[in-house]
């Protein structure tokens, strides 16, 4: 069974079940939009002010939004102490502004709202990171899909049955969860 690093990170804020149990608890539900007009007044400010701060080039200007939070976004599953120092040292450029870049394409894409039922969803950018099956895309969703990959890219991961690129998580209070690349 396929599982989307979001369902994953839901996962684990459940008790620790054994495996059976996970493989059969239910992929949370999501709506897609590209109404940013819907989006809660806290994830729509937190979105622009990462949009200015990629747009900007400054990658230290992400150091602000998570001073005021009261845990850091993940931006790594090894959990670095420094999110815009990691992201500096895994940008391509070293100084962080591909990162930016990927982050700024991200949030300009339509997104979903993660987990619908709960009372803390999560806004998730690009929302094809929360597709159950990416070999069921449209055509409409894999023109969504090119605007962010190349066509390998979207290949490799339609065949791993998982979406593994980078994606952005807020939740509905605001706050930046995650800048996350990788399950």
């Amino acid at each position: 069974m396929r599982h989307a690093a979001l369902f994953l990170l839901a996962l684990a804020a459940l008790p620790v079940m054994a495996q059976d149990d996970v493989e059969n608890y239910p992929y949370p539900k999501y709506e897609i939009s590209s109404d940013l007009s819907a989006l809660p007044g806290p994830v729509a400010r937190t979105r622009e002010r990462l949009i200015a701060v990629a747009r900007s080039g400054d990658i230290e200007a992400l150091r602000p939004i998570i001073a005021e939070q009261e845990f850091p976004p993940t931006v790594s599953y090894g959990g670095p102490d420094d999110a815009v120092d990691y992201l500096k040292t895994y940008s391509a450029d070293g100084a962080g502004l591909e990162n930016l870049a990927i982050l700024l394409d991200l949030l300009e894409a339509p997104y979903a709202v993660f987990d619908t039922e709960s009372e803390t969803p999560s806004y998730v950018w690009p929302y094809l990171a929360v597709v159950e099956d990416l070999s069921a895309l449209t055509p409409a969703q894999k023109v969504d899909a090119y605007r962010i990959l190349t066509h390998d890219q979207l290949t490799e991961l339609t065949e791993l049955e998982a979406w593994y690129y980078w994606r952005v998580y807020i939740g509905k209070d605001g706050e930046w969860q995650a800048f996350v690349a990788g399950d």
